[in-house]
């Protein structure tokens, strides 16, 4: 029954998914549209063929975008973006290789579609788009109607009131699973959204953070990808069934007498980016919003310590976890075959771990407890995000709202899918179980919104979790209280970039 709860569990995502989050994003699935899948489920599961004929049906390729039949007379479609995240919107040729061509065939089949002509205005720096864009709008200038960027950039050009909602731009349905629902949820103030993101943002999934595990590596110390899959699938994958299942496994390989890259590890983990998406696994967000829908700092609980706590003496004090030095030899350590299971991103599969010999594997992020009612994670805030320049007029919404859904659901069908099995060497397509864990990682995207004012409103607190681990500073109370006063200061004035005063 194992394929059959691996289906329901992919129903019950797809169709969260698309239902409009809530405040209280993951809560009650107690809506007709759940209760529908439910009853389906049950149905379905009656026989493993009829399980397996309405999961083909349920696809990617077969959710519409509901956009309207309409054309453009070759209007361009203009995004500005970093040359070096041109990728995600824009590719020059057919070269052959999968991901390339999964963007070159998108764009044409939109193209033709809506007869458009999508281009690429280039930036060199990151900085100068978020700069530019206020210059743009001061001057009047009409030069694109997307501009990408870093979400960690954001805060220059909303501080700037240089960016239009996307609320307001109509055939843009966040609530399709082409959009990251709870991203956008997050970075919502007041109705508000100046930064959205999506499927259209490839970034978005190659900086997404998942724990890989090594197959072969594995078996030698009886852990299997069933054991894994089914920990995740029964809902008791947590952060105790981590440190359980990789604690004792430790071989001093060199025979050195101490801890190093060399050695063999149940868990290896460089305490520094990757502990970012802790506090997101757990469902601790770091923001909340008032009762003027304002964000608030929510940062500091007894869940906060006790996780942090947990954290630490997981990477510290357990025989086999290896808390490395630098980052790289995340990679490194993995590739080789020296640790079962680390924190990784996308990038690294799709980068690197797709040349392994060994076959590996992918979970979500552990949840706190088996109460947790789904599996969370972020990633690292160089994921891109699209704001629409204020130089932009009413009139031009309903087109930049058009093309950017079609872009954003046609990059759901074709290009992310492409990513997956380049990253994980053809599996997504055929394994059900590799299929269910990486929709099940995406789904559950929560990137809270103080990463789009991290190092400014923020006071850094976003990334309190890996300045303290790998400062091996273990009270994370007192951290807290040397910048709580400046932060509730400064986190105030966020209000006043969401205030839009009314027209007299």
């Amino acid at each position: 029954m194992k394929r059959t709860g691996a289906f329901i569990l992919a129903v019950l995502m797809l169709l969260s998914s698309l239902t409009a989050c809530s405040e209280n994003a993951g809560g009650g699935e107690t809506d007709a549209a759940v209760q529908d899948a439910v009853t389906a489920d049950t149905a379905a599961s009656e026989s493993e063929d009829a399980a397996e004929e309405t999961e083909t049906e349920i696809s990617r390729a077969n959710i519409p975008d509901n956009l309207p039949g309409i054309t453009f007379d070759g209007q361009e479609f203009r995004a500005a973006q970093q040359i070096s995240n041109k990728y995600e919107f824009y590719s020059e040729e057919l070269n052959g290789e999968g991901a390339n061509d999964a963007v070159y065939n998108r764009n044409i089949k939109i193209e033709d579609r809506f007869d458009i002509s999508i281009t690429s205005v280039d930036y060199e720096s990151l900085g100068a788009i978020t700069s530019d864009v206020a210059k743009l709008v001061t001057a009047g200038t009409d030069a694109y109607e997307v501009a990408s960027h870093c979400a960690w950039k954001s805060s220059t050009p909303i501080r700037a009131h240089v960016y239009r909602n996307w609320n307001e731009v109509e055939h843009v349905d966040f609530t399709q699973p082409w959009w990251n629902q709870l991203a956008n949820e997050s970075n919502t103030i007041k109705g508000i959204l100046y930064t959205a993101t999506g499927d259209i943002n490839v970034s978005s999934l190659l900086n997404t953070y998942a724990m890989f595990f090594n197959i072969d590596l594995a078996a030698d110390y009886g852990i299997t990808p069933e054991m894994l899959y089914n920990y995740v699938y029964e809902g008791t994958w947590t952060i105790d069934r981590l440190i359980e299942t990789t604690s004792s496994i430790y071989e001093d390989t060199d025979g050195d007498g101490k801890k190093g890259n060399e050695d063999v590890f149940g868990y290896a983990a460089h305490p520094g980016i990757s502990s970012d998406a802790w506090l997101a696994a757990f469902d601790q967000p770091i923001t909340g919003k008032d009762e003027n829908g304002f964000p608030t700092v929510v940062f500091m609980t007894d869940k906060t310590v006790a996780a942090f706590e947990k954290i630490f003496d997981f990477y510290y004090n357990s025989v086999g976890t290896y808390a490395m030095a630098a980052a790289e030899y995340e990679v490194t350590m993995f590739v080789n075959g020296d640790v079962i299971m680390i924190p990784s991103i996308f990038n690294d599969a799709f980068n690197s771990y797709r040349y392994m010999e060994s076959a590996y594997g992918i979970v979500p992020y552990p949840k706190w407890d088996e109460a947790q009612e789904r599996y969370l994670t972020n990633a690292r805030d160089q994921y891109t995000v699209l704001g629409i320049p204020a130089f932009k007029t009413d009139e031009s919404l309903p087109f930049i709202g058009i093309i950017t859904e079609a872009l954003a659901a046609e990059s759901y069908r074709s290009v992310f899918p492409q990513y997956y099995d380049i990253a994980l060497k053809g599996k997504y397509s055929v394994d059900k179980d590799t299929a269910n864990m990486v929709d099940l990682v995406l789904a559950g995207r929560n990137f809270d919104f103080s990463f789009l004012f991290g190092d400014s409103e923020f006071q850094g607190l976003p990334y309190m979790f890996r300045d303290l681990l790998r400062e091996k500073i273990t009270d994370i109370s007192s951290r807290y209280a040397k910048i709580r006063k400046a932060l509730n200061k400064s986190v105030e004035k966020i209000a006043g970039y969401y205030t839009v005063e009314e027209e007299s």
